[in-house]
């Protein structure tokens, strides 16, 4: 039908563009009238398969299609990394996420929230882009890519972002950094995003050597560092290599196919 052919053609000039797109731009590069491209932008939005700047009106992937793209995988492979990231959920209590890169942004493409209700928490939605120099998940997957990528990344991501005193914006600092979590294997956002939380995360390093994702767990700062010390960075460091292993491509070819 020509309805679903314009809506999928819509979705994938979406989502090509990491930094959104306006609906004259859209509209050209799908061939559709304008009133026609505007209606069925409006009709993704309500589902959140895309979403609208406000300010700029530009249109990006939604929270609501990183969902659905995650549910579109093989089932031993979407089955077992779920089971993985809930048996961590499970031993610690807290919110675990993966996020990946997609075209040049780092994103979250799942999350797994805490289940404990009486237990103060930080969550991650999905489809949240991750400023790459402050999130822990961020900087683990560009402390292993070349420099040419991490600097394309850094930039795409709106270059090295200030979010608190912590938030690390010189560029030899910044390389330190990236040394020291390769030497560590893990990276470590403490108060750099949000003054109060921190964030662990373990890189996911595919049997290529290739990292385009990494697993991490955020909270109270206090409580997650502790819990690293504790044995939580071992046992997530023991899923990623699970993670790894189930993949013969990289992550977000399986939980975000087709972006």
């Amino acid at each position: 039908m020509q309805i679903i052919s314009r809506t999928v053609s819509i979705l994938e000039e979406v989502a090509r563009r990491p930094d959104g797109g306006g609906l004259v731009e859209i509209a050209n590069a799908t061939s559709l009238p304008a009133a026609t491209c505007h209606r069925l932008l409006a009709a993704l939005a309500e589902d959140e398969l895309v979403q609208r700047d406000p300010l700029t009106r530009r249109y990006s992937v939604g929270p609501g299609l990183v969902q659905l793209s995650g549910m579109v995988t093989q089932i031993g492979r979407g089955a077992s990394i779920e089971a993985g990231m809930t048996a961590l959920r499970d031993r610690w209590r807290e919110c675990f996420f993966l996020a990946s890169v997609v075209d040049d942004a780092i994103i979250c493409v799942r999350s797994m929230p805490t289940i404990d209700a009486n237990r103060m928490t930080v969550t991650v939605p999905l489809g949240q882009p991750m400023a790459p120099n402050v999130a822990g998940s961020g900087k683990a997957i560009l402390a292993y890519v070349p420099p040419e990528q991490r600097e394309r990344l850094v930039a795409a991501g709106g270059g090295m972002a200030r979010l608190t005193e912590n938030s690390i914006v010189d560029e030899e600092d910044f390389e330190s950094e990236m040394v020291r979590i390769r030497e560590r294997g893990y990276a470590i956002c403490d108060e750099e995003s949000e003054i109060g939380a921190a964030t662990i995360a373990v890189p996911i390093v595919l049997p290529d050597g290739e990292v385009r994702s990494a697993l991490a767990a955020i909270g109270p700062r206090d409580r997650i560092l502790t819990l690293a010390d504790d044995g939580m960075i071992d046992d997530m460091t023991r899923t990623a290599e699970v993670i790894a292993g189930l993949e013969q491509g990289t992550i977000v070819d399986a939980l975000v196919p087709g972006l």
